[in-house]
C-alpha cells in the first residue's frame, strides 16, 4: 500500500520499497521513481518492466532530458495511475536492482 502525501506541485507516494513523485498533468500523470535514492527507470526497462506493463495494456512513455538519466519519468494516463504505480512497486519488490545502482542514477 501507499502512504500518500499531498503537495503543492507534486504528490509523494511512499511504500517500503520505493517512493513516487507524481505530477498531475492534463489527463496524464508524470511519475518519478525513487528507489533507495536512485532513479531506476532505465534499469527497470532493461530488466523487463515494459513486458509487465504491456500485459495489462497500459499505454505509457518515458520522458526526460537527453543524457540525464536522473530526469527520466513515466507519463501515464490518469485512469491508469493506480495500477501502473502498483506495477512499479511489485516490480521493485520482485527484482533486486541494488546491483545496478550508480552515481549517474543518483538523485541529488
Amino acid at each position: 500500500m501507499w502512504d500518500v502525501q499531498k503537495g503543492e506541485k507534486y504528490d509523494t507516494w511512499l511504500s517500503e520499497d520505493c517512493s513516487l513523485k507524481i505530477q498531475y498533468l492534463e489527463n496524464q500523470c508524470r511519475i518519478f521513481v525513487d528507489y533507495k535514492g536512485y532513479n531506476v527507470i532505465m534499469p527497470m526497462g532493461m530488466w523487463g518492466f515494459e513486458e509487465e506493463v504491456q500485459e495489462r495494456n497500459i499505454q505509457y512513455k518515458v520522458d526526460g532530458e537527453k543524457g540525464d538519466l536522473k530526469s527520466l519519468s513515466y507519463i501515464v494516463n490518469t485512469e491508469d495511475l493506480i495500477l501502473f504505480s502498483e506495477l512499479i512497486r511489485l516490480f521493485l519488490t520482485e527484482h533486486n536492482l541494488s546491483i545496478v545502482l550508480n552515481d549517474t542514477l543518483k538523485y541529488t
